[in-house]
C-alpha cells in the first residue's frame, strides 16, 4: 500500500519559485569585495572608475591650461590640476597594492587571442605608468620653475630654484605624455565599446562588477 503524498503547505505565491540566492555568492560580502576568477570585486571596480574620473579630470584641466584658457586663469586652475594629479598618484599606488594582494583575477574573455590579451595587459600597464609619469613630470616642472607643491595639504615640496632650462625637459615630457594619454584613453574606451556593441562579450560589463 502506497503512502499518501505529502501535502504542499507552501502558499500559492511561493510555489514554483527557485530558492533565493545571495547576490554576493558564497562567502557573502567578503567574496563580493575581493576579485575572483569570474568577476572583479567591488574594490577593483571602484578603483577603476575613480581612476577613470581622476585621469579624465587631469586631461581636461591640462588641455584647458595648455590650449584654451588665458594666462590669467592659471592661478585658479593650476593648484586644482596639481592636487588632482597627486590624488591620482595615491590612487595608483593603492591600486597596485590591492591588485598584488588578490589571489585570483578574471582572465581574458573566452575567445580572446593571445596577441589581443597581451595588448590588453600592455594598455593597462601603459595607462598606469603614463599617469605616474604625468605626476612626476608635473611636480618636477613646478619645483624647477620656482613653485612649491602642496601635497594634499599634508606637507609641501619646496622649489629647487627657478631655472627655465632645467624645467624645459619635464615640461616637454609632461606635454608629450599628456597627449599620448589622451590618445590611449580614447583608444581604451573605443575598444571597450567595440567589445560591448560588436563582440557582445563581457569585457565592459565585468568592469561593472558582473560575472562572466
Amino acid at each position: 500500500m502506497r503512502a499518501p503524498p505529502e501535502r504542499d503547505t507552501r502558499g500559492p505565491m511561493s510555489r514554483g519559485r527557485r530558492p533565493a540566492r545571495c547576490p554576493t555568492g558564497e562567502g557573502g560580502l567578503f567574496m563580493a569585495i575581493r576579485d575572483t576568477r569570474d568577476r572583479f570585486g567591488l574594490v577593483s571596480v571602484f578603483n577603476h572608475w575613480v581612476l577613470v574620473a581622476v585621469v579624465l579630470g587631469l586631461l581636461v584641466t591640462g588641455l584647458l591650461l595648455a590650449e584654451v584658457l588665458p594666462e590669467s586663469a592659471r592661478p585658479y586652475l593650476v593648484p586644482l590640476h596639481k592636487q588632482v594629479g597627486l590624488v591620482s598618484a595615491v590612487l595608483i599606488g593603492w591600486m597596485v597594492i590591492w591588485r598584488w594582494t588578490q589571489k585570483s583575477r578574471p582572465g581574458p574573455i573566452e575567445g580572446t587571442s593571445k596577441p589581443e590579451a597581451l595588448a590588453r595587459a600592455g594598455m593597462h600597464a601603459l595607462l598606469l605608468i603614463g599617469a605616474g609619469v604625468l605626476v612626476v613630470s608635473g611636480v618636477m616642472m613646478s619645483i624647477l620653475s620656482g613653485h612649491e607643491v602642496s601635497v594634499l595639504g599634508l606637507f609641501t615640496i619646496p622649489p629647487i630654484g627657478e631655472d627655465k632650462a632645467q624645467a624645459a625637459l619635464p615640461h616637454l615630457v609632461h606635454e608629450v605624455v599628456g597627449w599620448a594619454m589622451v590618445a590611449a584613453v580614447a583608444l581604451h574606451a573605443a575598444v571597450g565599446v567595440k567589445h560591448h556593441v560588436l563582440n557582445k562579450d563581457e569585457t565592459l560589463t565585468r568592469m561593472l562588477g558582473r560575472g562572466a
